[in-house]
């Protein structure tokens, strides 16, 4: 799955605030972004918080949320909840905080209380399932995440999370269809997209894996970690060339970019006929890591293939030093003696 829950989620917010984005709220799926500021907050956002307008209280903690002071936004918000226990906003938004604290009983126990306020309050419903599946309950959280969906047909981020938790429990077919109700009604998400195309690449579907992943390539702008999962993905599906576009800018997007960037915009590089550019690639790796043991390996194949067999033989010794027990040891310590062979 994107990212692989590696893809891949940390958690944004999504305002619950009238009239301005700067509330607490629904914990939504996310990619790893430096563009927080440029998230688009719904209109239905305004409807639903005239459903639950905020109390003094509740206000100055989506404030000290904002502001990215959680202790102070508990405060507020416990002093809420004492003040009125039967307002679903206040524990929604005292669940957010406490998970954002890692104290997930409590979070479960205030958006339990939401949800029993009001069993349609779909950003409770979500942030439960959401909460659920990161603490590996997903049958749990599969049901929760249904019934979000329910109460909001259009709510797009709960579709996204249902998908992603459906196909970590293995139900393909359910999961490939909640990604396509997310894609419809988010057509510009670039992680609900690509994630249905590497959905769609594990199923064996490399033609419709590769529409969804070019799809979502212009969506994921500067976005580090969804680029490098689409670009993965575009190789895999036999589309070498704007993989190679994916992994290079990636790579551009990244301040201080992983040598696994290098290592995978090499093989891109590769399947695409630049094998001096992939090599190259490789080199940089190494120079991020000197004892990144994978881009030895991979040097060394690329060498090989090129009859550098010295070069070759010194750099699967490289990979092999560094990583003997590495899953490709096996595959470095047989192309070291057919270079060797060769030699």
């Amino acid at each position: 799955m994107f990212l692989t829950r590696s893809m891949f989620a940390l958690p944004l917010l999504l305002a619950l605030a009238a009239g301005c984005p700067s509330g607490g709220g629904a914990r939504q799926r996310a990619l790893d972004t430096s563009g927080d500021e440029d998230i688009a907050f719904p209109d239905e956002v305004e409807a639903e918080a005239a459903r639950h307008p905020a109390s003094p209280k509740v206000a100055e903690g989506e404030a000290a949320l904002a502001a990215g002071n959680l202790a102070l936004a508990q405060q507020a918000f416990e002093e809420a909840v004492d003040e009125n226990d039967s307002d679903p906003r206040a524990h929604l938004n005292l669940g957010l905080v406490r998970e954002l604290q890692n104290q997930y009983p409590g979070a479960e126990s205030s958006y339990r209380r939401a949800v029993e306020l009001d069993p349609e309050f779909a950003e409770a419903l979500n942030n439960l399932g959401l909460l659920l599946r990161d603490l590996e309950r997903r049958e749990e959280a599969i049901d929760v995440l249904r019934q979000a969906t329910a109460a909001k047909r259009d709510f797009g981020e709960a579709w996204l999370n249902l998908a992603m938790t459906l196909e970590e429990a293995g139900q393909n077919d359910a999961a490939r269809e909640a990604y396509e109700e997310a894609t419809r009604l988010r057509p510009d998400d670039a992680l609900a997209r690509a994630n249905l195309g590497l959905l769609w690449l594990r199923l064996g579907e490399n033609d419709l894996a590769a529409i969804e992943l070019r799809r979502a390539l212009p969506l994921a702008r500067g976005d580090a970690a969804a680029l490098s999962a689409i670009g993965n993905g575009l190789r895999r599906a036999g589309h070498a060339e704007p993989a190679v576009d994916a992994m290079e800018r990636a790579i551009a997007s990244s301040e201080q970019p992983a040598p696994a960037l290098y290592a995978e915009l090499a093989l891109a590089r590769r399947a695409n006929g630049d094998a001096q550019g992939a090599e190259n690639a490789l080199d940089e790796a190494i120079g991020v890591d000197p004892e990144y043991a994978t881009a030895h390996g991979l040097l060394g194949s690329m060498l090989a293939a090129r009859g550098a067999y010295a070069e070759a033989i010194a750099a699967f010794e490289r990979a092999l030093a560094l990583e003997g027990d590495h899953a490709l040891a096996p595959r470095w310590r047989q192309h070291l003696e057919a270079a060797r062979a060769a030699q």
